[in-house]
């Protein structure tokens, strides 16, 4: 049917929206890399595709991330920069020296290079037709030209942000100093495997220890991974698969057990996740299956270290629980595989993917949900929908409530997360209160305290008139407030201070007729034993 123009554009929208449930979207084949301070993402085309019109020329692009635009769209943030290759890797370091608030852009290049860019010099700049060539604005840094094949490990040391580690095809490690970016200074290379074996084939992937600085870990495409030591200036340990000798295509250090880490592979005879722990390195710790052909790339978010994200080359991004070993999440699939995942640094939740079908999608984990529950329907429209999710089994981290309270019985307040103002606790915990310690607190209140002073004084007068006193005196306060049942729990609180309480209490609770008629057969027994007595004598 020929609809309207602006009916067919809702329409469009309305199934784009069906297809493609992203939070932001733009058409690049490209490798992405979040800011760490700011709501931006920096694009490179990525090496080893072509798009649509075959176009071979590469550029480096920085878009704006506004999660409070409803559109999908995300708009440049300042002029595209040209690069003389394609990148293969790129990653934004926090870096932040004069004129770098936003701090670096490294890009590991096809020709072995590495670019160095100011994103500071891309935000804001004029928007044209063509990519500028980035070195009369000072986008571009410096290149630096170590490596004599494709750059595919690059990643900044969280510990020093000034630390840059590449490695490539050669097999070399290079790190850099950057603490001056347009003069970088460059450690002798890291050479050779554990033991000094040579380690033959390029490097596809390396990492820096989360936990301890001077670790670095890097996998290559023979199936070795080797941690290094960067303190002494050698391999400490490496290790193969002992059942088969499987391609390594990504590999990431656990955030919180510093000896342990994740290898992927992107052969599709072997595409389970390993889990390998450096203090027993002869297998595999654990395995996780999930994917049905080779995985391509993988994320361990820092917001929850109990989420992994991995996509493959069957389609697949999976979200896991690496703590139960199983997925929790499907995002949906693509038409091609995609090559890269990444966490935003800024936003918990968020996370893009870059696929071989000319897209960076943004997604939100929490809309993404568990495996499918049911078969899909079709809309009215003719369009196929998915069918509906399962819950996720286990809520991410940044949802956990970091305290919470509720009262109790005499003023007590009870909590988790929170610590009493001036509490006896060691300064580390005093930083960081426990999730799971539960504190007890006393909360008293100005009306409270002013009638504790009221009570003592009338305990420390001494007698019971001064209780009774105080008794009536709250009893003709509720009575006034309409309080019916303050004014019935202090009336009976001031019959405990007669001289009879025992009389006053039994005639309180409407027993007094009993008791007339009890203390008149007492007295009349008392009488006749009396009678009986005399008549005896």
């Amino acid at each position: 049917a020929d609809f309207p123009g602006h009916w067919r554009s809702r329409l469009w929208a309305r199934m784009g929206s069906y297809q493609h449930p992203y939070v932001k979207q733009v058409n690049r084949c490209a490798t992405v890399a979040f800011s760490p301070t700011a709501p931006f993402i920096a694009t490179g085309t990525m090496a080893g595709a072509i798009d649509l019109s075959f176009s071979t020329t590469a550029c480096l692009e920085v878009f704006r991330l506004d999660y409070s635009n409803p559109s999908t769209d995300m708009p440049l943030a300042g002029g595209a920069v040209a690069a003389n290759e394609r990148f293969h890797r790129l990653v934004w370091g926090p870096l932040q020296t004069e004129g770098m608030p936003h701090g670096l852009i490294a890009g590991g290049l096809v020709d072995g290079s590495v670019n160095l860019y100011n994103p500071a010099r891309i935000i804001g700049s004029p928007i044209g037709a063509e990519p500028s060539d980035g070195v009369s604005s000072g986008a571009l840094v410096t290149k630096m030209q170590k490596h004599s094949g494709p750059v595919r490990g690059l990643e900044f040391n969280s510990f020093s942000p000034n630390l840059l580690a590449s490695g490539a095809e050669d097999g070399e490690l290079c790190i850099w100093d950057l603490a001056r970016p347009a003069q970088p200074s460059l450690y002798p290379a890291l050479k050779g495997g554990a033991g000094g074996q040579p380690t033959a084939g390029e490097v596809s992937y390396l990492a820096w220890n989360k936990k301890v600085q001077h670790i670095l870990a890097s996998s290559s495409l023979n199936g070795t991974t080797v941690v290094w030591d960067l303190k002494r200036q050698r391999p400490v340990i490496s290790f193969t698969d002992p059942n088969s000798r499987r391609r390594c295509s990504a590999m990431q250090w656990n955030p919180e057990v510093a000896t342990q880490l994740i290898v992927a592979s992107d052969d599709d005879r072997s595409p389970s996740l390993q889990i390998w722990d450096l203090r027993n390195s002869i297998s595999p710790a654990r395995e996780f299956v999930g994917h049905s052909k080779g995985v391509l790339a993988m994320a361990w978010s820092q917001a929850d270290p109990g989420l992994l994200l991995t996509c493959g080359k069957d389609n697949r991004t999976l979200c896991w629980d690496t703590a139960a070993g199983e997925v929790l999440a499907e995002l949906p699939a693509s038409s091609n595989w995609n090559f890269d995942v990444q966490w935003s640094s800024t936003t918990p939740g968020v996370l893009s993917t870059s696929s071989f079908d000319g897209r960076v999608g943004l997604y939100n984990l929490q809309r993404a949900g568990g495996i499918d529950a049911g078969p899909g329907t079709v809309d009215q429209y003719g369009v196929q929908q998915p069918g509906p999710k399962a819950p996720m089994k286990k809520a991410p981290a940044w949802m956990r409530r970091p305290c919470g309270a509720t009262f109790g019985f005499g003023g007590q307040l009870v909590g988790f997360g929170v610590r009493p103002k001036g509490g006896a606790e060691e300064p580390a915990a005093a930083e960081k209160p426990s999730g799971t310690a539960l504190t007890l607190m006393k909360v008293s209140t100005a009306v409270e305290a002013e009638v504790s002073a009221e009570l003592e004084g009338a305990v420390s007068t001494g007698g019971s008139d001064a209780l009774k006193t105080f008794c009536e005196t709250k009893k003709s306060e509720a009575t006034a407030t309409a309080a019916n049942e303050d004014e019935e729990t202090w009336g009976f609180l001031g019959i405990l201070f007669e001289e009879d309480a025992r009389r006053e209490l039994l005639k309180h609770l409407d027993f007094g007729e009993a008791l007339v008629a009890k203390e008149l057969a007492e007295s009349e027994a008392e009488a006749e034993k009396a009678r009986s007595a005399a008549e005896a004598e």
